[in-house]
């Protein structure tokens, strides 16, 4: 009965393998942390600070940094980066000119900071008296479109004047700090004062800059801005100092830093990396086979080709990957679309914005859906994440709204898969729902689970708003449209204005009532807009045994054994050559403790002199149930073999010369297991029984 236990864990461990373990972040060496700390740590966003503390190696690190500094580049395709070369001149000023005399390097003093983020100011005063603390005001010119002012001051003044010059606050500062204390005197009568809310050293100094010194320092002392000298505008200005932390990354679209974490797997073994923005949907449309499809669109910011021998050449590589809500995988896929074109091609295509679609089958379920867009050739790369829900087919439910300006009503691909199409009806919608309003506005969704009554009796209602009020409304009976759970309405829009458009489209029982709706924005232009360049895959019939294949991977991922059973033997009957089907309808016997019949699967491809890791070690753990361990420990060397040295084929082969009195083969093969994973610990505990009896 042990031995049945361990071998069931090793099967469990070999299908379902615990990548996500706790572990300790790496100590940050030396180059990164002046980097992040000293180089970069005032223009750094936060969301970008704590990616770049998740980061894991050096070379992580490295493409991180350059991504860094390519989102700040003025001029991006060029070879100069003049914003990074600007920053670092900044530093070496800094650190030359500034906090002098002091233990404090330039770059880390408050005028360091304002240099390095602000650059040089317009205008210096500088105020050196035997009445104050040394002090200067730095003059600058703002920018209304973060919301500063068109002209603005910094005062900095030396504590008790000595040390290096720190960066005024009005209010926890006030005038009080820029005058010796010892000129400070309360007046005769400081009853005023205390109603105003005010220290009266804060009053007394403010008196004593303006009248001994200058009235713009005494300006300066309560406000930021020039012309304005109340108290009343100490807030304000101190609501300026903060905001000017933030200035350095309010331009910069951080978002690319979290799709750099997510995706740096990919980014450190390919190419240092170009983040794009996207445009994107996706919809989930049932095929008429009953099998539900996720279908994605994205239009990418743009599409770069390179030349090469007169070909214009690109290739997008697109990495799905579907979690349930645990984030656990539930399926993923790679794809290649190659784009070749000659200059005439290219010419024609001209600025048509490009978009690429295409579809895959998923089981029912609520998952996030992750897409990484990559062109190969030109390192550019885009994603996006999206919440999607796919029902059982038995529920009564409305699908998505899905918009197009264009529709193909016959389509020749209509017995294969293609991206957005149902039956013979194309669709060809746009990620960004952007309309012509001289255009049609072509509306497709479906309904699943309707009843003969609804069929007979039930309404569709569709009601436009502009401006959150109402614009336009249809109502059409159910029984009026052809197909009963495929619905198509085309609207004309040239009685549309230009504008941001809301359509809800509602299911109504026959007295009127709303048992369903679905919502979906959209814009319309009075401008033409530039027709897509499309391009998608035909993929497999729905005939093809490759859906149960996928589909029933899908359902062993989410630990639904049976039904992956169900699947998965269908697509080994109907194609039972095809090593790929039977090593995943074997996987599920093994699971289902079916040795026998998981070993009729795979003998076939073994006499066939078929070579692969998972045959052999499939074959091992289903001769080990069976008690036949010579020829399991025979085919777990040939996996070893054939894949090295793996810790779960060699804990098996462990425990084979074990049961058979080998200690000395066993020791060894578990003596490896374990400089693989050192920890084991039944494995352990094995070694040194046998230790001891040796």
């Amino acid at each position: 009965m042990r031995r049945k236990l361990l071998l069931f864990t090793l099967v469990i461990s070999l299908i379902f393998p615990v990548f996500l373990q706790s572990k300790k972040k790496p100590r940050l060496p030396l180059k990164y942390k002046k980097w992040i700390k000293e180089e970069a740590v005032y223009i750094i966003s936060p969301k970008e600070r704590k990616v770049f503390y998740e980061l894991e190696t050096d070379r992580e690190r490295e493409l991180f940094i350059e991504e860094f500094w390519r989102h700040r580049d003025p001029t991006p395709g060029t070879p100069r980066n003049e914003f990074r070369e600007e920053h670092y001149r900044r530093i070496e000023y800094a650190n030359k000119k500034l906090g002098r005399g002091t233990a404090t390097r330039g770059w880390a003093t408050d005028q360091g900071r304002i240099y390095i983020t602000l650059g040089e100011p317009m205008q210096v005063v500088k105020i050196n008296t035997v009445d104050i603390n040394p002090v200067e005001i730095w003059y600058y010119q703002g920018n209304p479109r973060l919301g500063q002012p068109s002209i603005f001051r910094l005062l900095f003044f030396k504590r008790q004047g000595v040390g290096a010059y720190e960066l005024y606050n009005p209010i926890s500062d006030g005038p009080r700090v820029l005058v010796p204390a010892s000129d400070l005197r309360m007046p005769g009568n400081p009853q005023a004062m205390y109603q105003a809310r005010i220290d009266w050293r804060d009053l007394v100094a403010y008196e004593i800059l303006k009248r001994q010194v200058s009235i713009e320092l005494a300006e300066a002392a309560w406000s930021s801005f020039p012309g304005r000298d109340s108290p009343d505008h100490r807030l304000p200005s101190v609501m300026l100092i903060d905001e000017l932390k933030s200035h350095p990354y309010k331009k910069v679209k951080d978002d690319y830093a979290y799709e750099f974490l997510e995706h740096k797997a990919v980014v450190e073994v390919s190419y240092s990396v170009y983040h794009m923005d996207n445009q994107s949907q996706v919809k989930v449309i049932q095929a008429p086979s009953g099998h539900f499809f996720v279908n994605y669109s994205i239009e990418p910011e743009k599409l770069s080709v390179d030349l090469f021998q007169g070909k214009y050449l690109a290739n997008i590589k697109t990495s799905v990957r579907v979690t349930d809500l645990e984030e656990k995988t539930i399926f993923q896929q790679s794809k290649n679309f190659p784009i070749e074109l000659d200059k005439k091609q290219l010419k024609k295509i001209g600025q048509r914005p490009f978009h690429l679609c295409d579809s895959i089958p998923m089981i029912p379920g609520t998952y996030k859906f992750n897409l990484l867009f990559e062109n190969t050739v030109t390192k550019e790369f885009t994603s996006f994440e999206k919440d999607i829900s796919v029902p059982e087919p038995e529920f009564f439910r409305m699908s998505s709204l899905i918009l197009a300006a264009k529709v193909n009503q016959d389509s020749p691909y209509s017995e294969f898969n293609k991206a957005f199409q149902v039956g013979k009806l194309q669709l060809y919608p746009s990620p960004t729902n952007d309309f012509f309003n001289e255009e049609k506005l072509f509306l497709f969704f479906q309904v699943y689970g309707l009843s003969p009554e609804l069929e007979r009796g039930g309404q569709i209602q569709f009601i436009f708003y502009k401006d959150e009020q109402k614009f336009q409304a249809l109502t059409r009976q159910i029984k009026e449209y052809r197909q009963r759970r495929d619905f198509l309405q085309d609207f004309p829009l040239d009685e549309f204005p230009p504008g941001k458009y809301r359509v809800k489209v509602s299911l109504l029982d026959e007295e009127g009532r709303e048992l369903l709706f679905e919502k979906e924005d959209f814009s319309l232009s009075s401008k033409a807009l530039p027709e897509s360049w499309i391009v998608s895959q035909t993929n497999p019939s729905f005939k093809e045994p490759v859906y149960f294949f996928l589909y029933g991977n899908q359902y062993l991922n989410k630990g639904e054994i049976k039904k992956a059973r169900h699947e998965l033997e269908k697509a080994y009957e109907r194609e039972p050559e095809a090593m790929d089907f039977a090593l995943s309808y074997a996987r599920v016997l093994l699971l289902l403790k079916e040795f026998q019949r998981a070993q009729q699967i795979l003998l076939p491809f073994f006499e066939k002199g078929r070579q692969e890791f998972q045959l052999y070690y499939y074959l091992g753990l289903s001769s080990q149930a069976e008690d036949n361990l010579e020829a399991a420990i025979s085919f777990y060397q040939k996996a070893l073999s054939h894949q090295g040295n793996v810790k779960e084929v060699l804990n098996s082969i462990g425990e084979c010369f074990y049961q058979l009195g080998d200690n000395e083969q066993a020791l060894r093969a578990w003596q490896k297991s374990m400089e693989i994973d050192p920890n084991q610990k039944k494995v352990k505990q094995m070694v040194e029984k046998l230790q001891e009896k040796n």
